[in-house]
């Protein structure tokens, strides 16, 4: 296995929160996944059904970032857009799901996530498949 690009993006928060106040739904549903846009809709707290905004912003950015980190690693091999890219936690670690990745020479994806005060910076690695064992 090699590796077969590395992507990274950088997110200033306030930035994202102004994209987001102009036209929120238009927004959310070009860049999340109908899966996203539901585990967004989670985020509601169960007291009053209002959603924490500046934990709804984090997911919001985490995925945006994350999106365009696959973005920059897999162009020009591969052009993905906003909807073909699903980011989900497993065990609370940000993964990506990217249909018929074997298709396009996609092995393996390892991403991270990490913000402080107004930044969230993004990172994702691709390796490529492993190649069949042969005897």
């Amino acid at each position: 296995m090699g590796i077969l690009g590395i992507g990274v993006d950088i997110l200033h928060m306030p930035r994202l929160k102004q994209v987001i106040s102009r036209r929120p739904d238009r927004f959310l549903t070009r860049i999340l996944t109908k899966a996203e846009l539901a585990d967004l809709e989670k985020l509601k707290t169960e007291l009053d059904g209002e959603i924490d905004h500046d934990r709804a912003i984090r997911f919001v950015g985490a995925r945006w970032a994350l999106k365009e980190a696959t973005y920059k690693a897999l162009t020009p091999r591969l052009k993905l857009t906003w909807q073909d890219v699903t980011v989900y936690k497993d065990q609370g670690k940000p993964c990506l799901d990217i249909p018929e990745k074997e298709k396009f020479g996609i092995g393996t994806a390892h991403c991270s996530v990490s913000h402080d005060g107004e930044y969230l910076v993004a990172q994702v690695l691709f390796e490529t498949p492993e190649s069949p064992k042969t005897s």
